[in-house]
């Protein structure tokens, strides 16, 4: 692995550490270079740094003591955001959650990097396009959607937005992201931050998925912006209706993560393809865990020992 105008960032904690192995094994499969980022949330043992060493070993591990303090809420991946803002001076940079999967080439994400355009994963119930922040808060008063989880709070709420004539909002999913090249600072994060904290409350906005709608906002505001096209690039909730089959990057939420037993079969596809490709020599899979309820994938890092275990039947 080796430096590259990229950066593959993500945000790990310790009962994700062989799902994140896995996904990041699969992509940088299809990059083929770039630079390796993990923020350790602060869970990391010294036996998971030393697994991720081992298995990626020009990887750069950070802990939140690496990303300056910001006027933002803490936790709920601010950090990671606020560290890609720091990364994007010098670098394009892509974030990828640990619960995600790549099968088949993926060439609108190496244009993009190519051409220096930001990129989002589309999210649930999304339009897929780059709006008006106006008329994104429009769609988003007329929908069926109550929540006040802090991305539907807030989609209602861009019409109070300074400026929201002049700006733009999609609903992605950050998952899965491209920042290009310069294209936010944090002093960014902070505006945005600061003036939706004032439109929809700190307790809404100090809630778990402020982030993702900060990082929407910088995305769609960008100078060059693009929509993954779905069913390729698609988070799996399950759905009858949508052929799996055609993706080349799948991205597991919690909630349908071993429903059907998709990501253990595909995760073992994954292990299959890289050790045919001869880029992984490292990681061992296990038969599925006796798991009714979830149908997780138990996975084994081979350590040689009895802390080999690593993961979870995690639903987050």
């Amino acid at each position: 692995m080796r430096d590259a105008a990229v950066s593959v960032v993500s945000e790990v904690s310790h009962r994700d550490v062989v799902m994140y192995l896995i996904a990041i094994k699969s992509i940088y499969r299809f990059l083929g270079a770039g630079r390796i980022v993990v923020l350790n949330d602060g869970s990391l043992t010294k036996t998971d740094r030393d697994l991720l060493t081992r298995h990626l070993p020009f990887v750069r591990i950070l802990t939140f003591r690496h990303v300056p303090i910001a006027n933002t809420p803490k936790g709920g991946c601010w950090e990671r955001l606020l560290l890609i803002a720091g990364l994007v001076k010098d670098t394009y940079v892509i974030q990828v959650d640990s619960d995600s999967l790549t099968f088949a080439e993926i060439p609108e994400v190496l244009d993009h990097i190519k051409h220096n355009r930001s990129f989002t994963l589309l999210g649930a119930g999304s339009v897929a396009t780059v709006e008006p922040m106006v008329d994104a808060c429009a769609r988003a008063k007329h929908s069926r959607d109550s929540s006040m989880e802090p991305q539907a709070v807030s989609e209602r709420s861009l019409d109070q937005f300074p400026d929201c004539a002049k700006l733009k909002y999609v609903r992605g999913n950050a998952a899965f992201a491209g920042f290009a090249h310069g294209c936010f600072s944090r002093t960014d994060v902070v505006y945005y931050s600061e003036r939706m904290e004032r439109i929809c409350g700190s307790k809404i906005w100090h809630s778990w998925g402020s982030e993702q709608v900060t990082s929407n906002l910088i995305i769609a505001n960008s100078a060059r912006t693009a929509i993954l096209p779905s069913p390729k690039y698609v988070s799996y909730y399950a759905l009858p209706h949508i052929d799996y089959s055609e993706s080349s990057f799948l991205h597991f939420m919690g909630t349908h993560r071993f429903e059907h037993g998709c990501y253990s079969n595909l995760a073992r596809r994954v292990i299959r393809n890289l050790r045919v490709a001869g880029k992984d020599t490292e990681l061992e899979f296990n038969r599925p865990a006796a798991a009714a309820d979830t149908g997780a994938l138990l996975l084994h890092a081979s350590l040689g020992d009895d802390s080999a275990a690593r993961m979870d039947h995690s639903s987050s």
